[in-house]
């Protein structure tokens, strides 16, 4: 091997030593540039190739919302009819809660079904010519109260006749057991029927505790 090849293959090897971190001695230096050449040429073959582009993976659909149901509207309610009282009851309830303030006592309440029943007893009074508590159509006045389906804890009724409500009135406050019922301090709801008569004026009072 001539002097020339001899610094070749050393340059060689020195250039191979600082490209890629390897030695080899001068006699196998011509090979490893060989091998070099080639693993060039192959990497930039790989390099000459067009990039694949990578595709996406496909990405799950995105769930519409699910709507919140809308709560259904309650019915609503029927409002309650009022309270049809003509001027001799609406007069004799009055009387009644002015002498139950006077006393200290919560006034009554209406009650609507309370006064169609006492509407009712009285028109039945004049109607069958009797007067009394048991009525021989409706029976008893707890009876009635029952039937119309009105829950209570006690029941109370007055009777009166007389030339008008004002009058009734003061006949029943004058009487002790009548008064006892128009004043007890248990009572929370009142129905008024006063419904005329050839004499003035039938008078029922139904009281209830609720």
């Amino acid at each position: 091997m001539s002097f020339k090849k001899i610094v070749a293959g050393i340059v060689l090897g020195l250039m191979l030593t600082a490209a890629g971190q390897c030695w080899a001695p001068p006699a196998e230096a011509s090979w490893y540039v060989q091998r070099l050449l080639e693993l060039r040429q192959q990497q930039q073959s790989q390099d000459t190739r067009p990039a694949q582009p990578k595709v996406p993976a496909p990405q799950p659909a995105p769930k519409p919302p699910t709507p919140e149901p809308v709560p259904a509207k309650p019915p609503a309610s029927e409002p309650a009819a009022p309270v049809q009282l003509n001027s001799q009851e609406q007069a004799l309830l009055e009387l009644l809660n002015q002498e139950r303030q006077k006393q200290g006592l919560k006034p009554l309440s209406l009650h609507p079904k309370l006064v169609e029943l006492a509407q009712r007893k009285s028109a039945d009074i004049v109607e069958n010519n009797y007067f009394a508590h048991t009525s021989p159509t409706l029976g008893s006045f707890a009876q009635m109260v029952r039937s119309a389906g009105i829950s209570y804890r006690s029941v109370g009724e007055n009777l009166a006749m007389a030339r008008n409500a004002q009058y009734a009135f003061y006949l029943l406050l004058g009487s002790a057991p009548h008064k006892a019922n128009m004043l007890n301090p248990h009572f929370t709801h009142i129905g008024i029927g006063v419904v005329p008569n050839k004499y003035g004026v039938v008078v029922t009072q139904l009281f209830i505790q609720q």
